[in-house]
Formats: C-alpha cells, structure tokens, sequence
C-alpha cells in the first residue's frame, strides 16, 4: 500500500507540476530582494520545470536506507512534519511529497515522533525528558525540531550540535531557501550556530510578519497601490505613515474612536516588534570575546527617532493598535475584525492571517513586505511572530559508528529537505494561506517573494522569555509614545544581567 500511495503522489506531483505557474525573479534593480527562486528567463540544469531553483546536492547521494528518527513539537500550529498519506489538502499533500522526495533523494528513511514541548511558558518538563535522555545515551533522537523559543533553550543548554563545524556540509546557505541573514542572526559568537530554519518549516511562512492591504480602499481613497514603491527600494516607514494618515473616519456615528471606524493602519501591539527588525536592527548580536551581546542598535539615536517617529504615528486617529500590557483579549478579537470588515487600509499581521480570517471578504486584498527604515537600507527585512520551528541535530544522536559522516548525512537531509520544501509547500502555502494563486505577472507573488527572502531570525527573539521580552519593549513604547531611552533605562540593568547569565549558562552546558 505505502508504494501505491507513493505512486499517486508522484502522479499528483506530476500533474501539479505541469499546471502551476510561477511567479518571474525579480530583477537585479529591484530595491535589494534577492531571487527569490521565481524564473531567470534562462532554461537551464540548475532551475526545474516550474523555474524555481534546484539545489546542487549530487545525484549518487545514497545512505542505504539508513534510518533518521526526527523528533519535532506536537503542538506545532500548522501542519508541518509528519504526514502519512494523501488527503486532498493542498498543504498536507505538498509535505507528504516533500517527506518522500527526501526519502527518495536520499534512500533513508525518516521517521517522525512527535512529543509534547510545551511552548509558551511551560517548557520545564519538555526539557527536563530531553536532559533524562541525554542523560541516559539512548540516542532515541538524531534531529530535534521544535518551538522556536524551546530549541533556543536546547542550544543554550548544550543538547545541539554546532552546525558550522560539520565537515563536508551538504548545506549551501547561499540558496533562496534559506533566509539571506540566517547564520548572521542567530550565530553565538565566533560563527557557531546550532540551529537553522527557513522554506524547511511550514510555519515559518506561516509566522511571517507582513502587511495586507485593502486594494479597493486604495481605489476609493485614490492612492496608487506601492507595488512598484516596494520594486524601486522606497517602501519606507515614512512612505507607510505618508499613505495612511488623514484616512480616519467615524464610519458608525458614534462620536468616538471604536472598532466601527475607518483607519490608515491597524495591528495588534505585539506585531509592532517587527517595526524593528524591518529596519535592519537586532535585538542581541555576537561578539568574539563576550559571545552574545546586546546590541548597538537597540540603544542608537536610530532607535531613539524609530521609536520618536512610530509613537508619534500611532497616537494619531487614523492608526489603531492595541495598547500593549493593558490590552484585553477582547480587544484583541475585535481589533482582528476590523480589517476582515473592509475599515482599515493597511494591516499588519502575521501570514497565516489570511487564511484564517479573509477567506470571504467582500473586497479584494494584496500584500507587502514590511517597509525599510529609509531608502538608504538595501533590503526589506521581515519579523517573526514565535510559533515557529528550529531544527537542529540533537548531540545524543546515533553516529552509526563514524560521527562526522554522520553529521554530514543530516547536513543533506537538511538541505534536502528545505530544498524540496521550497519547489513543493512554499507555492502551495501562497496559493492557499493567500488565497491568491502564485502565478507569473501577479504582484502578489514578487511582495511575497520579498517577504520570505528577508525573514531575520534574532536571538533576541528566540530568547525573549529569558532576557524580560525585550523586543516588545519597543512595541509598547509605540503603543504608550514614550520616550525610548526612559523606556529601556528601566530594563537595561535587568537584561543585561539575563543575558550575562545566559552566556555563563551557555559556557557552562557546552562542556557537558
């Protein structure tokens, strides 16, 4: 039964294959995105059929069928890991082919287990089996992939391995699967990194922060749609404020600014973060003689006008965001409906957004990358909200008796993998997260491909429970229009402290 359900998804590949079109590269003068992996115009070995790059990984690779035990989150929001047969779902189909093109690719064989990681703030027990596991030297797992905020726990304790020091690495970071500053953001001093994502987890793409528009409310309010703003690199914040202020309405007559109204621009506070990410800022930043430490950014003047500037904005009445600590979760939910019911110009939001709430909205919707801080920066940059995956290789793993050629087989199934997952669940996500089908000459398709190719994965982020939620820090300040330096004058000497303890830990663990 497995190979006559393996032959009907390599038949619905096919066919999927030949009908899908997709989206043209954008062009070298196009404001700083890279490839995106949308077609050259040149037919040659290194795209597929579809024009999406292929990876380089050699033809004869073949591990004899070796089994490869990938433990990953079960409460992970969006489907992602295991998948063991057709089901009509776009999304589920596309991970069952991508499962099985590696296994293919590759003659291993992946077996998934899911176990509860309790993400969010209850984590203890998770990492207290894996501590009992490695304890142990069971070797139950070769490649760990979990809750962001978990796997950073995990490398910080010293239950990953150091993905730079692979030798005869399969993984070319260089390919549009992975994010242009993957191992820039999340190195831990001297270019060691221990964990790596990217096209490879569904929910990446799922998590990305970005912004929706409402294309009909352009028309009507006769402001031209920034498609080829964004193109020309000056989709900016100033742009942003410029097109969405004035556009304030008391749409219910209540005499009051509510949900009822029209506005410029909405969010929930805590999507505000990527403001900061956006303009080519980090959070935390590595250091040859510290290891981890705070960034210069998150104390420049830079800061101090962001902040200056967006708080400005955002206590003006056309922009309505939630207000930060203080906002209850039922303000949240309305505040989510505003957009749907076609009142507001601009939201900001995570990708999944669409899927879940526009599904039968009565206007016509669009989408762009998170502005630029100004027409200086080079490329868009996109935040992440947390639900989304880490992968690593877990240190207690079978080294089938020659550790490095085995950390250079899960090299390749990583590249594998997040190749695959690129020319097979990336399409099928735009199609249909976005309702929008990815097709080539539609403006969707290239503001996604920006989105995705500037995805930044920062420390700060991933280890925001242990150093006091420091990048919402900065998205209160927006919501409060509070001055930034009395803002983080108040936690400086706390998150400097957490991140000292942190290193220390860190120091401590890796000598295991």
């Amino acid at each position: 039964m497995k190979h006559i359900a393996r032959l009907l998804a390599l038949l619905l590949a096919c066919l999927t294959l030949v009908t899908m079109v997709v989206a043209c590269d954008q062009t070298s003068n196009n404001g700083g995105a890279n490839n995106g992996g949308g077609s050259t115009g040149l037919k040659d070995d290194s795209l597929d059929i579809n024009g999406r790059v292929k990876d380089d990984l050699p033809d004869n690779l073949n591990f004899g069928g070796e089994e490869v035990v990938l433990m990953y989150w079960a409460e992970v929001e969006r489907p992602e890991f295991e998948q063991e047969e057709i089901t009509g779902d776009n999304v589920r189909d596309a991970i069952y082919d991508r499962n099985m093109q590696v296994e293919d690719r590759l003659n291993i064989d992946l077996q998934f287990v899911g176990v509860p990681a309790a993400y969010y703030g209850a984590r203890e027990p998770f990492l207290k089996q894996i501590d009992a596991i490695y304890a142990a030297g069971t070797q139950d797992y070769d490649i760990i992939a979990t809750y962001a905020r978990t796997e950073g726990t995990l490398a910080v304790q010293g239950y990953l391995e150091n993905l730079a020091k692979i030798e005869n690495s399969y993984m070319n970071l260089e390919k549009p699967w992975w994010p242009q500053q993957l191992v820039e953001t999340v190195s831990f001093g001297n270019g060691a990194y221990y964990f790596i994502s990217g096209d490879m987890s569904t929910n990446v793409l799922q998590m990305m922060h970005l912004m929706f528009i409402n294309k009909d409310m352009f028309s009507q309010l006769q402001i031209d749609i920034p498609y080829q703003t964004v193109r020309d690199g000056k989709w900016t914040i100033d742009k942003l404020i410029e097109i969405t202020s004035d556009v304030y309405r008391d749409l219910d007559n209540d005499n009051q600014v509510s949900t009822g109204d029209r506005y410029g621009f909405c969010a929930l506070h805590y999507v505000c973060d990527s403001f900061y990410p956006g303009s080519n800022m980090r959070y935390i930043d590595e250091s040859e003689t510290d290891m981890l430490i705070v960034s210069p950014d998150y104390t420049s003047k830079k800061m101090v006008k962001l902040i200056r500037k967006l708080g400005a904005w955002a206590s003006t009445e056309s922009i309505w965001i939630t207000s930060g600590n203080h906002s209850t979760e039922e303000e949240q939910n309305a505040t989510r409906k505003i957009f749907p019911k076609g009142q507001v110009l601009v939201w900001m939001e995570h990708a999944c957004f669409a899927e879940s709430s526009l599904l039968n909205v009565d206007f016509e919707y669009g989408l762009l990358p998170n502005p630029k801080y100004d027409e200086k920066q080079v490329n868009y940059y996109t935040g992440m909200g947390n639900p989304f995956s880490l992968y690593g290789i877990f240190r207690d793993f079978d080294d089938r008796g020659d550790r490095a050629a085995t950390l250079s087989l899960f090299s390749a199934i990583f590249e594998c993998y997040a190749s695959e997952a690129y020319r097979l669940t990336t399409p099928e996500i735009f199609e249909v997260n976005m309702q929008l089908k990815y097709s080539a000459g539609q403006d969707e398709t290239d503001m996604f491909e920006y989105v995705r190719s500037g995805i930044v994965f920062d420390l700060g982020k991933i280890f925001s429970t242990e150093l006091d939620n420091m990048p919402e820090l900065a998205s209160r300040s927006i919501v409060g229009n509070t001055s930034w330096s009395s803002s983080f004058k108040s936690y400086k000497n706390s998150i400097n402290k957490k991140l000292e303890n942190l290193v220390e830990n860190f120091r401590i663990y890796q000598n295991r």
